[in-house]
């Protein structure tokens, strides 16, 4: 079988790239076009021009956008041939996007001298992909720019991996009346303190870090004020990074100007970062999509691509998963659609599905890292050859969407509901110890965590460490906490 499209762009350019999408290949065994789960096959008369070009504009119309091998494959084709193709097709829509995409990637215009007089024609298909609900309409190609960034940054993402705006709206309309209705019962507060502190542990957690008393604080606060921010930049990020991290030695003045990598702990390298060279311009384009509040894009797209796409860059040498996961929460504390001081445990719900948020991850730094040629040496890689930038400002952002979704459908629907109903167990609990038995109060609320964490039952280690109790007395303990959250729980 022949491949064509994207497949044949980067087999004869050899373009340092990965396909997003399934490879479209020519089969003399179909006379048709069919779609399976790996690829798919056109039959060997299919309508083709068999010219880097011609494979482009196949490319856009059989197998959609995928905007790091466009970038990389129009390095390969002179402007002329560009030009002489819009020329004899001034209304067709495909050259009309790639015309316009060549000024994109460029920043500069192509000089074309051609007046386009067809209808105005979505870059990104509408029913395909998640767009901008407020595009840009440039004259010129009579092009609408409806992608979700610009050319510094500018993840991609299928409509098939997320239901929607409306579904996610609703569910943040679900968690403003629970939230609302906690108020009324007195557990809002302390709801939400126990979340901000869950959260911070469960992000520091997933670094395999315990952090002190006095970083545990300064993260809360930094969640606390999330909302405060009016924007991320440089200096904001590099004042986050700075409590974050573990020690002095690690923090630092700004974006790195060096390359750094992820090792396993045999010492293989298991990810590159965004290259050293171009990364402030890449994150100048991720700071504009971050801080956007014009173009419309979803909340949800915009909370999965911006942390996810931070993460990637590792802008930082230490400290980029804190930061990844904390913009999730600035972005949805801007978004309008949650009370500003309310808190998403979303880190509390990863650390229970860690091989699903490590499945994400590894899908987007395994293939990438591939893409790098390097030599091995005691004191770290020799760099002979990197990707460049296209792979990670245009990364398709399909799992991570679906999967940021999946953690805050769950902490809507289990996790915050489970906190709730523990505080009134918790209390229901507390007054009947404190009507039955004079007990300290400090000893009270201990006994109540060490029984209901552990199942209902007081463990044989941590009843010597109340053996100045007698045992019939902790036996009818255990069965008060247990009365108390069977019935706060019916």
């Amino acid at each position: 079988m022949k491949p064509i499209g994207y497949a044949f762009l980067i087999a004869q350019l050899q373009l340092p790239v990965i396909q997003s999408g399934r490879a479209a290949l020519v089969s003399p065994s179909v006379n048709r076009r069919v779609d399976t789960d790996r690829e798919i096959l056109f039959p060997t008369g299919v309508a083709l021009v068999d010219t880097p070009l011609g494979h482009l504009e196949f490319a856009l119309r059989h197998e959609g956008m995928d905007l790091a091998i466009i970038e990389a494959a129009l390095r390969h084709i002179a402007p002329d041939t560009l030009i002489q193709r819009l020329r004899t097709n001034p209304n067709g829509e495909y050259i009309r996007r790639i015309v316009f995409l060549w000024e994109w990637f460029h920043g500069k215009e192509l000089q074309a001298g051609v007046s386009v007089a067809g209808r105005y024609i979505d870059l990104f298909a509408p029913d395909q992909y998640v767009t901008a609900a407020n595009p840009t309409r440039h004259a010129g190609y009579r092009v609408s720019d409806n992608a979700l960034g610009d050319r510094r940054f500018c993840p991609v993402v299928l409509r098939t991996s997320y239901a929607g705006t409306g579904d996610f709206e609703l569910l943040m309309e679900r968690l403003t009346t629970l939230y609302a209705d906690s108020r009324t019962t007195g557990y809002y507060d302390r709801a939400v303190q126990y979340l901000y502190l869950s959260e911070t542990r469960s992000n520091f957690a997933i670094e395999r870090e315990t952090p002190s008393a006095s970083k545990e604080e300064r993260f809360v606060q930094i969640l606390r004020h999330a909302a405060e921010l009016p924007q991320l930049d440089e200096d904001q990020l590099v004042a986050i990074q700075n409590a974050a991290v573990r020690d002095v030695y690690s923090r630092e003045a700004g974006y790195r100007n060096r390359q750094n990598w992820l090792e396993s702990h045999t010492g293989r390298i298991t990810f590159f970062p965004h290259p050293a060279e171009g990364l402030h311009e890449t994150m100048a384009g991720w700071e504009a999509f971050v801080n956007d509040t014009h173009r419309g894009i979803d909340p949800l797209v915009k909370a999965a691509c911006a942390s996810f796409g931070f993460v990637y860059l590792h802008p930082f040498m230490d400290g980029n998963g804190r930061l990844h996961r904390f913009i999730i929460h600035h972005v949805l504390a801007h978004s309008k659609l949650i009370p500003p001081d309310l808190v998403i445990p979303v880190s509390a719900v990863i650390m229970k599905h860690i091989p699903e948020y490590l499945d994400v991850l590894t899908a987007f730094s395994g293939p990438v890292t591939r893409l790098w040629d390097y030599r091995r040496h005691d004191d770290g890689p020799e760099i002979l050859q990197s990707p460049g930038p296209a792979p990670y400002r245009y990364f398709q952002a399909d799992r991570e969407v679906a999967f940021l979704a999946r953690m805050i459908e769950r902490a809507v629907e289990e996790e915050i509901p489970q906190e709730l109903q523990f505080l009134q167990g918790y209390d229901n609990a507390y007054r009947r110890i404190d009507a039955e038995f004079d007990l300290p109060q400090k000893d009270i609320a201990l006994l109540i965590r060490l029984i209901h964490d552990n199942g209902g039952r007081l463990s044989k280690s941590k009843r010597a460490r109340f053996d100045w109790l007698p045992g019939e007395i902790l036996n009818r303990l255990e069965e008060i906490v247990n009365l108390a959250f069977e019935e706060e729980a019916r």
